[in-house]
């Protein structure tokens, strides 16, 4: 289950776990990229497409904004990668 990412859509879907944007519960790209400075909403948005087209973001639609959250998948994906960190931390001892 590791799909290749780019890191700057790891950092997104990094970004949206620390946010606490599951599901329904999703965040703007506005807001998205207000916590990643060094990223354009226009480049925020296109890849936010490519991690929803891979199943680990869903978007929904409130008052004609959209909002992004990282779908069961995604979650399961960001999990994994924190765990990987935290065995490369622990292998440093």
């Amino acid at each position: 289950m590791t799909p290749e990412l780019s890191n700057d859509e790891i950092r997104i879907l990094q970004t949206m776990w620390q946010a606490k944007a599951l599901g329904a519960h999703g965040i703007t790209v506005d807001l998205l990229t207000g916590r990643i400075s060094d990223m354009s909403k226009t480049g925020a948005s296109e890849k936010l497409g490519g991690l929803e087209a891979r199943g680990l973001v869903t978007t929904t639609n409130r008052n004609g904004t959209d909002h992004f959250g990282l779908s069961s998948l995604g979650a399961a994906f960001v999990r994994q990668l924190q765990d990987g960190q935290l065995g490369d931390l622990s292998q440093g001892l």
